[in-house]
């Protein structure tokens, strides 16, 4: 679920640069969906957070699957390996 950053309180300032038209595009898509852009930022690093804490261990899985049995993988198994 889309968070929203309506209250200051716990939170924490941070300045940084991005790409023009990148923020231009940004801010079309958040005032028609009637979002901030720290709603769309904090999303974004959840979500980036998140995956972070996962990837090792599916890279672990993925290196064991493969190593076990290299030439004998299915169509499924090579692509869940990739993604």
């Amino acid at each position: 679920m889309p968070t929203r950053t309506k209250h200051t309180e716990n939170k924490e300032k941070v300045e940084t640069f991005l790409d023009k038209e990148l923020i231009r595009r940004v801010k079309e898509r958040f005032a028609r969906e009637g979002r901030t852009i720290s709603d769309i930022i904090q999303d974004a690093l959840i979500k980036y957070n998140e995956a972070e804490s996962t990837k090792p261990e599916l890279r672990r899985a993925a290196v064991n699957r493969f190593c076990s049995r290299p030439f004998n993988l299915n169509t499924r198994e090579i692509n869940d390996l990739l993604n």
